[in-house]
């Protein structure tokens, strides 16, 4: 009976891989690199950071009121989100390879902004 359940498991967990697969992707350099650009003599790539994430949850639940009502509810939801952003600009030519880094000024104003009003609220207290 342990090893039927077992069985069973994997058979599970194979299950919720392969829909999470379907779901999200399959992490591949495709999914981070572009396809090369041709630009005269030079390859011109872009490399992303990708985050992907989500989850689930049910439940049940049952109860008695001081009247002796008797209730039950169940419910289940999920979400998630995927995001990407350009980091790197790859540059190949026939003598060498360059990598510029792709910088997010909005992301760094915003950063700094935040950093800014922590310090202020916790130096006038």
């Amino acid at each position: 009976m342990a090893n039927d359940d077992k069985t069973t498991s994997e058979a599970i967990a194979s299950q919720i891989g392969g829909a999470l697969t379907g779901l999200f992707g399959e992490a591949s350099p495709s999914a981070l690199f572009s396809e090369p650009i041709k630009h005269g003599d030079d390859l011109l790539v872009t490399a992303v950071a990708w985050e992907r994430a989500g989850g689930f949850g049910f439940g049940a639940g049952q109860g008695q009121s001081g009247d002796d009502e008797v209730g039950s509810g169940e419910g289940g939801g999920g979400g998630g989100f995927s995001q990407g952003r350009p980091v790197a600009m790859i540059r190949v030519t026939p003598s060498r390879v360059e990598v510029t880094p792709v910088i997010d000024f909005t992301k760094i104003g915003v950063t700094l902004l935040l950093a800014t009003i922590g310090v202020w609220r916790a130096l006038s207290r």
